[in-house]
């Protein structure tokens, strides 16, 4: 019997079920670009007709509605799953200050949205962006105040009787990649425009705050020398990972809801962590000997180059 779980977070948590086996895993609900610091504001009102308009998928125009409304705790608990599987990569998305009927209000934007919601805004006389800002400029207390205020509102108590049980919330610890693994069996960096350093850290201490209200959910941390992948299905991107990371995932996940029993979710960790290391080192070596290759290729073009000259000028000499 298939393992029901509701799902909430970046497409890294939501790719983990294109790879799981079939059978194993039904997700009876799905939730993304939904970042919990972007709830808690003032709720945008909005003619759903307008939304509706904008030339972007179903799925992201549903989330965008969701978002608006500040719902997403009752999204989650109404008719739920056991298990609530989640990461918080999402939580770096781009923010869009606006201005309307009620004061200033917030909005995340994922990094393909900006232009769909400049076209949403654009001609409506209630609300504007004023701004925009990266989450590196958010006030850690406020992230910190609104990730407290979700787990009170999604986690079971007397007073919430429908909560997820701390227990069966697994979050995925999704990080960016340092580099993409290419095609051509090289590394290679991500485009300049990321500042990936700077995100991590900004992620690492976001997790750390989550555990703080969650200290009994169950962790799956990323590997390390996890690489992005040219080939994966949304194109390349620091959160886009290499298949092997998402079959890891899997054996996880199958150990984290008790599905499996042959290992623990740390001894997976170490397991996978050092594949990658494996792998990586090979990578490494290929691309040095190559670099010797053509390094040596280049000297000995120099010195034939020498040798013809030496000998043109003694035929001139001769001459």
């Amino acid at each position: 019997m298939a393992v029901q779980v509701d799902v909430f977070g970046s497409c890294v948590v939501r790719d983990i079920f294109r790879h799981t086996q079939p059978g194993k895993y039904k997700v009876y609900k799905s939730a993304g670009n939904l970042p919990i610091t972007s709830l808690y504001e003032n709720s945008i009102f909005m003619d759903k007709k307008e939304v509706d308009e904008l030339k972007m998928p179903s799925y992201d125009k549903v989330m965008l509605r969701a978002q608006m409304s500040r719902n997403l705790p009752e999204l989650l608990l109404n008719k739920r799953s056991e298990i609530l599987v989640m990461d918080l990569a999402d939580e770096f998305m781009e923010r869009c200050e606006i201005k309307g009927p009620n004061g200033i209000t917030m909005l995340a934007q994922a990094e393909n949205q900006g232009e769909f919601l400049d076209n949403l805004f654009e001609e409506n006389e209630r609300y504007s962006i004023v701004k925009r800002y990266p989450m590196l400029e958010m006030d850690m207390q406020k992230v910190e105040e609104k990730i407290k205020k979700f787990a009170k509102d999604i986690l079971y108590s007397e007073e919430n009787p429908r909560g997820y049980q701390e227990k069966n919330v697994i979050v995925i610890e999704s990080l960016y990649t340092p580099d993409i693994l290419g095609n051509d069996g090289n590394i290679h960096k991500h485009d300049g425009k990321y500042k990936l350093h700077e995100y991590n850290e900004w992620l690492r201490k976001v997790y750390l705050i989550f555990y703080k209200y969650f200290q009994n959910c169950k962790v799956i941390k990323l590997p390390e020398f996890t690489h992005s992948s040219q080939n994966h299905i949304r194109g390349t991107h620091p959160l886009h990972y290499m298949q092997d990371t998402y079959f890891y995932f899997e054996r996880a996940l199958d150990v984290a809801c008790g599905y499996s029993q042959v290992n623990t979710l740390e001894n997976l960790f170490k397991e996978q962590s050092l594949k990658n290391r494996i792998e990586t080192r090979a990578v490494n070596s290929n691309m040095m000997y190559s670099l010797q290759a053509k390094i040596r290729k280049l000297t000995e073009e120099i010195e034939k180059s020498k040798q013809n000259k030496k000998i043109e000028i003694v035929d001139k000499s001769s001459n």
